[in-house]
């Protein structure tokens, strides 16, 4: 009986230690690459878009939660995110020097709120593109900053993460616009380079952030708006305007971009640079997605839920628009070029890109 017990207990053992083994393997800790201690970071993010948008919702906190996601799996670190929406901690127009200061680590803004900083990068908001969509838009952007020094060098106060844009926009109004005729006398907001094309067609840009563009409607500051449709749900803006007027081709699109402080930067690891850095060329997809997918979510919200009503410009119509609209490209690179900056190098390398992501990507969405 003794041997029996001895002999059972001695097979129980044997049949243990594997088990035993392969848990002590899975609950080895990350292993520390040289120099690198474990360090947890908590990054204060500043955005002019409301928590409730689309871009802080499904945008900015789905690109944090990967990186801080990726961090906790693939090194002994931690990356956190505080949130400060809206204008919150930094106004539209003061995030990119703020994040360069260190008011805040990292924020999201459009360049072209402070205007003059950034000359190159207005070219890409110019008629003559094909423009398709924000995806195809924003991967122009990207790639355009990639392979310029002179874009770079608009940048060089902070570390960019990527680049996204808004792709085109249309007019959005309080009193129905059908034809050229029915911008004469309107207040438009406006952005960068969409002002030179309001002008054109006889209407009045009135430049100011996004976020200030509701009161701006509601209060009669402007009579409308040039703008991406999904602002009608994001924004509100459905709900102090009543028309739509697609324009496409007017040459609208806004680009922004997610900085970093370049302290902060500095002070990651180099594995946690390295997750951030693949985060990014990720995200510049996916935002891309985003945004286009979110126009056609507003308009149809808009009309749905608040009556809308959406006019198409006849090819007669579209025809006398583009006249006005085309010399516009021509007039910002001779004026550029004069300044002593390479507006047609940057405007050809747009082009190109355009055309190139356009093939690639300028069915997403339809």
């Amino acid at each position: 009986m003794k041997r029996r017990l001895l002999l059972f207990f001695l097979i129980l053992a044997l049949a243990v230690v594997p088990v035993f083994t392969g848990c002590s393997q899975k609950t080895q800790p990350t292993v520390t690459p040289p120099g690198e201690g474990p360090q947890s970071f908590t990054l204060q993010f500043a955005t002019f878009w409301p928590a409730v948008d689309f871009q802080v919702a499904d945008g900015h906190k789905v690109w944090a939660k990967t990186i801080s996601d990726r961090v906790a799996a693939e090194t002994p670190h931690t990356i956190n995110f505080e949130w400060h929406p809206q204008g919150s901690l930094l106004g539209p127009t003061e995030i990119f020097e703020g994040v360069a200061a260190g008011a805040a680590d990292v924020g999201t803004t459009a360049p072209l709120y402070t205007m003059g900083m950034f000359p190159l990068t207005m070219g890409l908001e110019l008629p003559g593109y094909n423009n398709d969509n924000a995806l195809v838009a924003s991967v122009t952007m990207h790639e355009a900053f990639k392979q310029s020094p002179e874009l770079q060098k608009e940048y060089e106060d902070v570390k960019v993460m990527f680049f996204w844009a808004t792709g085109p926009g249309d007019f959005m109004t309080n009193s129905p616009v059908r034809k050229m005729e029915d911008l004469s006398g309107l207040q438009i907001r406006a952005a960068g380079g969409s002002a030179l094309a309001i002008t054109a067609l006889g209407g009045t840009p009135v430049s100011m952030p996004m976020s200030e563009s509701y009161v701006a409607l509601d209060s009669g500051i402007v009579d409308g708006i040039l703008a991406p449709t999904d602002t009608l749900l994001g924004f509100k803006l459905g709900e102090v305007t009543k028309y739509i007027t697609k324009t496409p081709f007017v040459g609208y699109n806004v680009v922004f971009v997610k900085v970093m402080n370049k302290d902060i930067w500095n002070s990651f690891p180099p594995s946690v640079q390295k997750i951030i850095e693949e985060v990014n060329e990720q995200f510049v997809i996916e935002y891309g997605k985003l945004r286009t997918d979110h126009t056609v979510i507003g308009q149809q919200h808009a009309v749905k839920e608040q009556g809308h009503q959406v006019f198409e410009l006849d090819p007669v119509e579209r025809a006398r628009w583009m006249e006005k609209i085309l010399p516009i490209p021509q007039k910002w690179v001779t004026d550029t070029n004069a300044k002593g900056l390479p507006a047609q190098k940057i405007y050809d390398l747009y082009k190109q890109l355009d055309a190139k992501y356009s093939g690639e990507h300028g069915n997403y969405g339809k």
